[in-house]
C-alpha cells in the first residue's frame, strides 16, 4: 500500500502514478512521472528510475555544494515522510544554497560554517531579526547530514568537526493550575460543539493538536474504552510545480512509530463520546469525510479559552498537564510514556512532567527526622 511522501498514488482510471524529480532549472525541480497497473509495479519503476539519474547530468558545477545537496535531496526523499522532506528542502533552498551555492565543497570547513551560524542568528529571519537558536539547529543538523553523505560518496569537504551549535535556552510551557483546568473542563462538559470534544482528547489522553484533528470516528471504541492514534493531519509546503498552491493540506502517519498507539480512555469521556456519536469514517471534528487543519482547530481552542477568562494556554500546554496530572496521580512512567507516543522515557521525564510546588513541598516532607 502507498506510503505518503512517496508521491505514489492510485488515479481516478484506475492506474497508478509515480512521480520523481528528473532535474532541476533554476532550482525548481522538475517532475516525471511514470505509471503503472498496481502500486508494486509503480515504486519498482520508480526506484529504477531514480537508480539511473546521475545529479552529475544536470548542469551544475562539478563538486560544488550545490551538486552534493541536490544528491543528498534526491537520496532522502524516498526515505522520509513528505512533511520532512519538505522541511529539508525548505532548509537547503532558502538558507544553504543561498550562503553555499557553487562553493567548492573542499573550501567548505567549520570557520565558514561557524561565521554562517553567527549570521543566521543575527540577522536571518525573513523581518531582518534573528532566527531562533532551534531553528538555526535544524538548519546546521540539515547542512552535517549532507557533509556526510558527500564524504560517504566521495567528496572531500574541508574540516568541519568543529562546527559550534547555538546554545538553546529551554522553553517551560505553562501549565494549567488545578483552579483554571476546573473551569476549563466544566466548559468542556458543557460545549455542544466538536471543539469540546476535541480539547478534552488533548487534556485527559494526551494526544497532539494534528493527531486529533486526524482522528476518525472508526478510532474510538467504545466497547473497549479507546481511541487508535493511526494518522495525522499537517499543511505543509507544496513542491509541485505544476500547482499553483504555495501549500497543501497531507494526512500522513505520525511523526514517529511510537506514536502509532492505542490510548484508553476515562469512562467519563467514553460517556461524552457516546453521545455524540458519529459515523465510522467522518473525522470527529468535522462531522465530515474532510479533516479541519490544525491552525484552524487551534483558533476554535483559542476562542473558547477567552470566551472562559482562560488566554495565555497554548494548545500544548495540555498535552503538559494531562503528563504532570498523569505523575501526580502515580502513573508509572513507562505507561505514561506510551500514552504520549514517546520513544523513550527520557523525553517524557525531561519535557513534559512539571511538579508542582505542593508536589516538591509533599515529597520534602519525607524527609523529616525519624521517619
Amino acid at each position: 500500500m502507498s506510503r505518503k511522501g512517496e508521491n505514489i498514488f492510485r488515479r481516478k482510471d484506475g492506474r497508478w502514478e509515480a512521480r520523481y524529480i528528473h532535474h532541476y532549472e533554476q532550482g525548481k525541480p522538475r517532475y516525471h512521472y511514470l505509471y503503472a497497473s498496481s502500486y508494486g509495479e509503480a515504486k519498482a519503476k520508480k526506484l529504477y528510475a531514480l537508480s539511473l539519474l546521475s545529479v552529475d547530468d544536470i548542469s551544475l558545477p562539478q563538486n560544488s555544494f550545490e551538486q552534493v545537496a541536490r544528491r543528498w535531496l534526491s537520496d532522502v526523499r524516498i526515505s522520509v515522510k513528505e512533511s520532512t522532506y519538505t522541511r529539508y528542502y525548505r532548509i537547503v533552498e532558502k538558507y544553504l544554497l543561498p550562503e553555499f551555492n557553487a562553493l567548492d565543497v573542499s573550501e567548505l570547513d567549520h570557520f565558514r560554517i561557524n561565521l554562517f551560524t553567527e549570521r543566521l542568528l543575527q540577522d536571518g529571519g525573513i523581518r531582518g531579526g534573528g532566527l531562533s537558536p532551534k531553528s538555526v539547529a535544524d538548519i546546521l543538523c540539515v547542512l552535517k547530514a549532507i557533509v556526510a553523505f558527500g564524504e560517504c560518496n566521495g567528496f572531500v569537504f574541508g574540516n568541519t568537526s568543529g562546527i559550534r551549535f547555538p546554545q538553546r535556552v529551554a522553553r517551560t510551557t505553562k501549565i494549567i493550575d488545578k483552579t483554571s483546568r476546573a473551569r476549563l473542563e466544566r466548559a468542556l462538559l458543557d460545549a455542544e460543539d466538536t471543539t469540546g470534544i476535541g480539547v478534552l482528547f488533548a487534556l485527559f489522553a494526551g494526544m497532539r493538536i494534528g493527531e486529533i484533528c486526524g482522528l476518525r470516528w472508526s478510532d474510538v471504541d467504545l466497547r473497549r474504552r479507546t481511541v487508535t492514534v493511526a494518522r495525522t493531519v499537517e499543511r505543509i509546503a507544496n513542491l509541485d510545480p505544476d500547482d499553483m498552491r504555495r501549500t497543501k493540506l497531507i494526512i500522513c502517519e505520525p511523526k514517529t512509530e511510537s506514536s502509532c498507539r492505542v490510548i484508553p480512555l476515562p469512562k467519563f469521556l467514553v460517556e461524552q463520546l457516546s453521545r455524540v456519536r458519529g459515523e465510522g469514517e467522518n473525522f470527529i471534528l468535522t462531522s465530515s469525510p474532510t479533516p479541519t487543519e490544525p491552525s484552524c482547530f487551534y483558533n476554535r481552542y483559542q476562542t473558547l479559552m477567552r470566551r472562559h477568562g482562560l488566554e495565555g494556554y497554548s494548545f500544548h500546554a495540555l498535552r503538559h498537564t494531562f503528563a504532570t496530572r498523569c505523575v501526580e496521580k502515580g502513573f508509572d512512567t513507562k505507561s505514561l510514556s506510551e500514552i504520549l507516543g514517546h520513544a523513550n522515557i527520557s523525553t517524557t521525564l525531561a519535557f513534559y512532567v512539571h511538579p508542582s510546588l505542593e508536589q516538591k513541598r509533599a515529597q520534602m516532607e519525607r524527609l523529616a527526622p525519624g521517619r
